[in-house]
């Protein structure tokens, strides 16, 4: 991952790049934001919607799963549970699915604070301590930004995207959603891609 210092043992994606074609940039961002709204019907039409666009399952669950971090884990648990009823059905009715590769194992010398610190300044733009809360600091950097941004199925700009998709389908967030806005734009993402 070129903007992991090579942490992990892809070393080939670029970090800063959209992997989604335009189409899928636009279902990723459905879905998001139907996680966040926790309108499941909305997200399983979604998700069908996306797996018919070329994303892998593999892609859906890891912005599913981050959601988390944004949205709780009753919403991501729900959503990802969404997920498996779509998938059994498709299987059911013989559609193609195609299921991805889930991320990269993190080396035995991983640094997570230090990666997530990395990827956050990368984000911001600029270093970003949180002095107020330390507990919360450390809990951005080495698990949102060190756990959960390092993993190598999603790039760092992919995974803007859906924050942001996320955030906007969300009330009272406007300050996070500027920022991962921010954060979005310093990993590449172009504003077109975020109007879409």
């Amino acid at each position: 991952m070129a903007a992991c210092n090579n942490t992990t043992n892809n070393t080939e994606k670029d970090m800063n790049t959209l992997t989604f074609n335009e189409k899928q940039a636009s279902c990723i961002s459905a879905i998001a934001c139907y996680e966040a709204q926790g309108n499941l019907g909305k997200l399983a039409e979604s998700i069908n919607n996306g797996l018919d666009n070329g994303l892998t399952v593999s892609q859906i669950k890891e912005a599913l799963s981050q959601l988390y971090a944004y949205t709780g884990f009753p919403r991501s648990l729900n959503a990802l549970g969404t997920l498996q009823k779509v998938v059994a059905d498709r299987d059911a009715k013989g559609l193609k699915t195609e299921l991805g590769e889930d991320a990269s194992p993190f080396p035995s010398n991983y640094d997570a604070l230090k990666q997530g610190t990395d990827v956050q300044t990368k984000l911001s733009g600029q270093p970003f301590n949180y002095d107020f809360c330390p507990a919360e600091d450390y809990y951005l950097k080495a698990h949102l930004f060190g756990d959960i941004f390092a993993r190598n199925n999603l790039t760092h700009a992919d995974r803007e995207l859906i924050t942001v998709s996320a955030l906007s389908g969300l009330e009272n967030v406007m300050p996070q959603l500027q920022a991962h806005v921010r954060g979005a734009l310093n990993m590449g993402v172009t504003e077109e891609q975020l109007r879409n």
